[in-house]
């Protein structure tokens, strides 16, 4: 399976690439998984990642060898030396920096999950808005179409003698505000596929893009409680605090270690004597590194305040996590709540209040004023329903962010 992943990925990115030539049409997954492959965002945490990890392992290689070559001529005697000089890892420090390593590239990464989710979710928002105004577009045409042909009866009963003027212009009057509302939110929706956009390959034109979905679209919000422990066991950023805290302390075990003397071996070939008679040896030079001024006090020291400093870090997070847990479940909860309320309160009345209305005027028990007055509620009603619904949903989208709650497309 691991041969044919590039293969498959291979082939999902040219199927999505033709795909992306020829529609722009999108699921809040779709947006994901293209922004994942398109944006070069993407890619900077990627080798962010792989610098950290070339970093760290370049601290655990042992070092170098070093060859010199020595000539001595001193009267009818020469010697000629060749010596390979190698530290030998004694302190056995080479381990404890191989394991700060491994340590150090996982919390790179847990960084690099947390920018991330934070991505995914500017970008959810972003969709999240686009809904919002296609829907809003939707209703708005809904309710200018059933005016327009409100007023083309009008005119029609003017034109005839049966209908007054006044009826006919107080009609227009509220065409035209509806116009206006639909260009407000026609520049809503350019804004908003602009910022889509700009979560995509460079040049990705926006004009086209359409958000599929309906900004309705609910999630069951889990108890309080549970959430707050699955934040503090998912994420990212908190792990990352966990990690780099592990890290510093094996970095103050490795420090520790440069107490303990060092060693180094010399061993080499040895030529001496006069030109014509020279006798061939061999030299081996052992040495030890006292720890007399540097036995890494310092860098114990140092490891232990980055150490404690994480800790408060991760301290001051987990305070956190639980505040953002606490106020985005509030938020998603109490949306969700009101907008269910405010449906089968609000909505479907207004929408009985309209009928009634209807009926009224064409019997004559009503003006044009009742009329259009209960249209407007209607409207306003429904478009009050999909602000609550938006509101709802990017309450639950910071819900996700906030227990680290990762989005697969």
């Amino acid at each position: 399976m691991c041969r044919w992943r590039p293969l498959v990925l291979a082939t999902g990115f040219c199927g999505l690439v033709a795909w992306g030539a020829s529609a722009q049409t999108l699921t809040e997954e779709q947006a994901l998984t293209r922004m994942r492959m398109e944006h070069p965002q993407i890619r900077v945490l990627r080798f962010t990642v792989r610098e950290v990890e070339a970093a760290a392992r370049e601290r655990s290689l042992l070092d170098n060898p070093t060859v010199s070559y020595t000539r001595e001529d001193a009267g009818l005697s020469v010697d000629d030396f060749l010596l390979v000089t190698q530290e030998l890892p004694v302190r056995r420090r080479l381990g404890l920096l191989g394991e700060a390593a491994g340590q150090a590239v996982n919390a790179a990464e847990a960084r690099a999950d947390a920018d991330l989710l934070a991505f995914d979710t500017r970008l959810r928002l972003v969709f999240a808005d686009l809904l919002l105004a296609q829907e809003r577009t939707q209703t708005l045409e809904a309710s200018l179409s059933d005016l327009n042909r409100l007023v083309d009866v009008l005119r029609a009963r003017e034109e005839q003698g049966e209908g007054s003027r006044f009826d006919r212009l107080r009609a227009e009057r509220e065409v035209a505000d509806i116009d206006t509302d639909l260009a407000t939110v026609a520049i809503d929706r350019l804004t908003a596929q602009a910022q889509l956009a700009s979560f995509f390959a460079p040049g990705t034109d926006p004009a086209g893009l359409t958000a599929v979905g309906h900004v309705a679209d609910g999630w069951t919000v889990p108890g309080l409680e549970m959430l707050v422990a699955q934040a503090v066991a998912h994420r990212s950023d908190y792990r990352a605090l966990t990690l780099g805290e592990a890290q510093w302390a094996t970095e103050k075990r490795a420090a520790e270690r440069l107490r303990l003397p060092g060693v180094a071996v010399t061993a080499g070939l040895k030529r001496a004597g006069a030109p014509t008679t020279r006798d061939s040896g061999y030299v081996v030079t052992a040495t030890v590194a006292v720890p007399l001024f540097n036995r890494g006090q310092e860098q114990v020291a140092r490891a232990e305040a980055a150490r404690r400093r994480t800790d408060a870090e991760r301290q001051a997070l987990r305070t956190r996590i639980e505040s953002e847990v606490r106020v985005s479940h509030a938020a998603a909860s109490r949306y969700r709540e009101l907008a269910d309320r405010y449906r089968s309160g609000s909505v479907e009345r207004a929408a009985e209040l309209a009928a009634i209305a209807t009926a009224g005027y064409e019997e004559g028990e009503y003006g044009i004023l009742e009329l259009l007055d209960a249209h407007r509620v209607t409207l306003g009603a429904g478009l009050r329903l999909l602000e609550l619904s938006a509101a709802a949903r990017r309450a639950a989208i910071e819900l996700d962010r906030a227990i680290g709650q990762e989005t697969t497309p």
